[in-house]
């Protein structure tokens, strides 16, 4: 995928902006969060944390890994990537995709659009950054027959204006945290 279409998505203006979101279990906070967004959903996963939202046909998920990241892991070498394309079964970050920055943390980003089921496509950005020494994956995903819709650029735009913070779980579920 073009590394224009990336840059493109990447600073598409925001129209309408939600509360500012705090999710403690992650360590994140989303600013730029879309007014039509569904309130934040967080659950513990097998090694981690995740968040999931959704605004019309698109959806935002960040996944963080309790397990730190290996001594020297880089996000920017492909033979770590490929272990994460595998681990995730995901897209193939090894040879696709540039190395970006998010919050000021050396990210790689991989956009990519291929065909789907009846005549649709199917829209991905997906980030990969090491955070004090914790992988995060970032994910935004639609499916459209009408071209690319306007809620995944939103919706990458609130993953681009992601913001770290230290974690902090407390005894609350963790979707009861999720709005702050």
């Amino acid at each position: 995928m073009p590394l224009a279409w990336l840059t493109v998505v990447m600073l598409v203006p925001l129209v309408s902006r939600a509360d500012e979101v705090d999710v403690p279990e992650l360590g994140v906070r989303l600013s730029a969060l879309p007014a039509e967004a569904a309130p934040p959903q967080v659950a513990p996963q097998p090694g981690g944390y995740e968040l999931t939202t959704h605004a019309g046909v698109a959806a935002l998920s960040i996944y963080r890994e309790d397990t730190p990241a290996p001594e020297g892991s880089d996000v920017a070498d492909p033979r770590y990537r490929m272990t994460l394309d595998r681990k995730f079964k995901t897209l193939e970050s090894k040879a696709e995709g540039a190395p970006t920055q998010l919050a000021e943390h050396s990210a790689w980003t991989i956009v990519d659009a291929h065909a789907g089921a009846a005549g649709t496509t199917l829209y991905t950005c997906l980030t990969y950054v090491i955070v004090d020494q914790h992988l995060y994956r970032l994910t935004v995903t639609a499916e459209s027959a009408l071209g690319r819709p306007a809620d995944f650029d939103s919706l990458v735009v609130a993953m681009s204006g992601v913001k770290f913070e230290p974690v902090r779980r407390t005894g609350l579920p963790a979707s009861a945290a999720a709005r702050g």
